[in-house]
């Protein structure tokens, strides 16, 4: 497998790194239960050991790798380990929205909105990297910058087992409900966008327990 890294002077090779490793694990390229070496991966990905070692430290952090002397492991498909981060993600979103409608400023008004206008009709690559950055925005609306890292920190897992197991009738559900958690923030309505929280993750809560059986 090949897929060198075209450099990119806005980013250290060790962000380079993370972020192509995260893709093709959460893309399933590197398939569930695989074992590799950091010197396997510093091939795949066309970098030096020391930012390999970096970014899969950070991988470990959220859990899309476990590091041991045997080597690098992509962890197995889990459902109760999704069901355990959807938990988590209840609790951090509820807490975000709160804090981002308490300190919204039209800039983040503005940065709602542009991903209000792009969403619709995205194939399901596009609408992960759309996550990414919704997760993004709503953290820096909330001005607390340990937001952000919690919910990055359980967003990679769950995000591979739904591209591992969604159609496209699940992608426009998705849309929808991630729609309605932005919509009312905009808004600054915090019964709306509380209710709008618990009905994403109810909904991916039951989805999980689907694909689990």
């Amino acid at each position: 497998m090949k897929n060198k890294l075209k450099r990119d002077k806005n980013k250290t090779m060790t962000e380079q790194v993370y972020e192509k490793l995260e893709d093709l694990i959460v893309f399933c390229e590197i398939e569930p239960g695989t074992v590799l070496t950091e010197a396997e991966i510093s091939e795949m990905v066309g970098a030096g050991r020391t930012p390999v070692r970096e970014a899969l430290r950070m991988l470990a952090n959220e859990s899309l790798v476990n590091v041991s002397r045997i080597g690098v492991l992509i962890p197995e498909m889990s459902g109760s380990t999704q069901l355990q981060l959807l938990e988590v993600r209840r609790a951090i979103l509820q807490l975000c929205v709160d804090k981002a409608i308490d300190r919204l400023t039209e800039l983040d008004k503005k940065a709602l909105q542009e991903l209000l206008d792009i969403v619709d009709d995205q194939d399901d690559v596009e609408f992960l990297y759309w996550l990414k950055q919704r997760h993004k925005v709503l953290a820096k609306c909330s001005k607390n910058q340990f937001i952000y890292e919690e919910l990055r920190n359980v967003q990679g897992l769950s995000h591979r087992f739904w591209y591992f197991y969604a159609k496209k009738e699940d992608h426009l559900d998705g849309q929808r409900l991630h729609k309605a958690i932005l919509e009312a923030v905009l808004n600054e309505n915090k019964e709306v966008a509380k209710k709008a929280v618990d009905d994403l993750l109810d909904y991916l809560e039951e989805f999980t327990r689907i694909h689990s059986i």
